[in-house]
């Protein structure tokens, strides 16, 4: 049977009561993590009726799938705002500019992150977030085009897009499952200069 199609809610009141919905499952998946999140949860934390998430969201899934889509939205925002920054660096200095956006983005939407890799069957070996690696390659190719002009532009490609692939999920891992022995920024160090020595191999 067809899930029925909801409405985005445009009055200030009911605006308001969706945010709550929303913001009530990020507290819950940031405390207790996707596996215990249920609707039940969701309305209690909320402080609504059952009836009151229906009315905005037809199950868990889909109010998921609308923190998953702001998150993405978000860590692009972010990312734009890093390659741009980095722009005004050297090629290491850009690299480790957009190492540290894209880890800094990652884990202030770990909550949401975490639920998707556990909504996939092959969970951190996914590729989990393919829109940001599409605007990474789309973005951050700027820097390596403007520091490796001898490049022919098949190598560039290829270069490009193992480099940014890359990127992504050694970030996502930095910015999941760093130990806590291990210094951030020390990692974030070697992240960049893993990336940088693989575009100049190019």
């Amino acid at each position: 049977m067809a899930q029925k199609q909801r409405i985005r809610p445009s009055q200030t009141r009911a605006v308001r009561m969706r945010r709550d919905l929303l913001d009530a499952t990020l507290h819950l998946l940031a405390t207790d993590g996707a596996e215990r999140l249920t609707t039940t949860a969701i309305v209690e934390r909320a402080h609504v009726s059952s009836g009151t998430f229906y009315r905005y969201f037809n199950d868990k899934a889909e109010i998921l799938g609308v923190l998953r889509d702001e998150a993405v939205e978000a860590i692009s925002t972010d990312l734009m705002a890093g390659v741009v920054r980095a722009l005004d660096h050297d090629l290491d200095g850009g690299v480790h500019e957009i190492v540290l956006t894209l880890v800094d983005a990652f884990e202030q939407h770990r909550a949401v992150i975490l639920a998707m890799v556990n909504a996939m069957p092959a969970g951190s070996n996914a590729n989990i977030l393919p829109e940001v690696e599409s605007r990474l390659f789309q973005l951050a190719s700027v820097l390596p085009r403007r520091h490796l002009p001898d490049l022919s532009p098949e190598r560039m490609e290829a270069v490009v897009f193992m480099t940014m692939g890359v990127l992504v999920s050694t970030c996502l891992r930095v910015a999941l499952m760093r130990p806590q022995a291990v210094n951030r920024d020390e990692v974030i160090d070697i992240t960049a200069a893993m990336i940088t020595a693989g575009l100049r191999a190019g």
